[in-house]
């Protein structure tokens, strides 16, 4: 299979280059996910999405509906956004298959949540 990684900062995509350059299934792109995912022509068996605080939006959602992705790991660091974004992928048919919620900064009211959605 093949892997496709965005991500809008250049920092992070040359890290991500850097880890992973020597394997060829990996192509990292420095782009916005929604430009990112109207240039892609090949369907994709799964997308993993951590989007920024605001949440992937429903561009982003709309766009991989559209694709038929059937599998979403979907992770969300602000709850209100994640939840906003699991609301849209079920507009679109996902269901929640499995949902985890991890407390990585303890005594603090930030937690992770990372979904499973399918279709």
């Amino acid at each position: 299979g093949k892997v496709l990684t965005v991500d809008t900062s250049r920092g992070s995509a040359r890290a991500a280059r850097a880890a992973l350059g020597d394997l060829g299934c990996v192509e990292v792109v420095t782009d916005s996910a929604r430009r990112a995912l109207g240039s892609q022509r090949v369907a994709a068996d799964v997308a993993v999405l951590d989007p920024p605080r605001t949440g992937a939006g429903h561009e982003v959602i709309d766009q991989l509906a559209a694709a038929g992705v059937p599998r979403v790991i979907h992770i969300g660091c602000e709850a209100a956004s994640f939840a906003r974004d699991i609301g849209l992928y079920r507009g679109h048919g996902y269901e929640v298959a499995n949902l985890r919620v991890f407390d990585s900064f303890p005594l603090t009211h930030h937690v992770e949540c990372v979904a499973l959605l399918t279709r």
